[in-house]
């Protein structure tokens, strides 16, 4: 008995949660944030977070 298709189908599935993980992260943030420095996020991020109306039930996590 062979493993072969089994390992096959595994490997694809696999394959395709790794390219809808990494969608999902391009997605989320911006690639030059990427190479930014926290201090960098901070002055970018922190005057449009607090802009946001405070009443606001969603929560922002990073």
């Amino acid at each position: 008995m062979s493993d072969t298709p089994s390992l096959e189908a595994d490997l694809r599935s696999l394959e395709r949660f790794r390219d809808w993980l990494q969608s999902l992260v391009a997605a989320q943030q911006p690639l030059d944030e990427w190479a930014m420095s926290v201090e960098e996020l901070r002055e970018r991020w922190l005057p449009k977070l607090r802009e946001r109306p405070a009443t606001t039930s969603s929560r922002l996590y990073f």
